[in-house]
């Protein structure tokens, strides 16, 4: 398996699970289901000794139906971009890998903007994790480099014709 197919695998499992995110956040809109929800969590053995997760579950009902509406609509977004990005990764289109990158480095001024407020190591990490991610697939030329111009066009579009470019390598 190629490395953009894994990426487009891992891209098509994140919008599957996004759309399940989706799926419950909109089946919650409604009271009736929420309350339903809170009584199923009320009956799990997990009040004691699970702080955390009680306080998540706490945190998520006091969520009214507009927000468990908004969560639905943002993740239904996330997961139509992520859809378009694996499936144009695992056809090998260009466009997909622009799509990918220009995706991924548009969320990093949301990062330093955590990072500077609430600093934590998680954005650190996540940031470098991703810098490690898109580095070492430009050095294979599986990002295309823009600076060089393409002898066809004369725009900085790529480097020219499959062929060309196995040749330079």
């Amino acid at each position: 398996m190629t490395a953009l197919r894994a990426i487009a695998v891992f891209k098509l499992l994140k919008a599957l699970c996004l759309l399940v995110v989706a799926a419950a956040a909109f089946d919650l809109v409604r009271s009736e289901r929420l309350d339903a929800f809170a009584d199923w969590v009320a009956h799990m053995p997990i009040q004691h000794g699970h702080r955390v997760v009680m306080r998540l579950v706490d945190a998520m009902l006091q969520l009214g139906p507009r927000k468990f509406a908004a969560i639905g609509a943002v993740a239904c977004v996330f997961a139509s971009l992520f859809l378009v990005e694996g499936w144009g990764l695992w056809r090998g289109k260009r466009w997909a890998e622009y799509l990918t990158v220009i995706a991924t480095t548009s969320l990093i001024p949301f990062e330093l903007w955590e990072i500077v407020h609430q600093f934590s190591l998680l954005p650190i990490l996540a940031a470098g994790w991703r810098r490690r991610r898109l580095l070492p697939a430009r050095r294979r030329g599986c990002v295309h480099d823009l600076s060089r111009p393409d002898r066809r066009t004369g725009l900085g579009i790529g480097a020219g014709s499959p062929g060309e470019d196995r040749a330079r390598r």
